[in-house]
């Protein structure tokens, strides 16, 4: 079975070899989800604070974690977030092939050195080598294409 179809995913082919032209689609992705993200995060914080007093020691591992667990998710699972879905773009493989857990855990773990300076690191990284690749992309072996429609 095609691993792009299975577990009711919705991915669709991408050209992982051109067109990745992708920087300020992936700016406005990033806003997207991180605004879902923070939105699942106060979610969490609520209703856990409602159950428990001492939510404070548990808040500051809570939101790398929902954080984190969103992109993993969304990536190894459908290889794109809500925020790529709207922006028309999907995680492969450089090889083109779907984008799994693996490699989803691996370019997220990396946003903590891409996302420093506000991504400024990952938005330099991504221009300079000229394929709109980020650290994390680059050690995941992964890159963010706009969806072949």
């Amino acid at each position: 079975m095609d691993r792009r179809k299975r577990r009711g995913s919705t991915r669709t082919d991408a050209d992982a070899t051109t067109d990745t032209g992708t920087l300020l689609r992936r700016a406005a992705a990033l806003l997207v989800d991180g605004t879902i993200a923070g939105v699942l995060f106060g979610l969490i914080f609520a209703a856990t604070t409602l159950m428990f007093v001492r939510f404070s020691l548990v808040a500051g591992w809570a939101l790398p974690v929902v954080y984190l667990g969103y992109y993993v998710a969304f990536e190894g699972v459908y290889g794109r977030t809500p925020g790529k879905r709207l922006l028309g773009l999907v995680v492969v493989r450089r090889d083109g092939s779907a984008c799994d857990l693996r490699a989803a855990a691996i370019r997220n773990v990396l946003r903590v050195v891409d996302g420093a300076v506000f991504y400024l690191v990952g938005a330099v990284v991504a221009v300079l080598t000229g394929d709109d690749r980020r650290i994390g992309d680059h050690v995941a072996g992964t890159a963010v294409v706009r969806e072949r429609g």
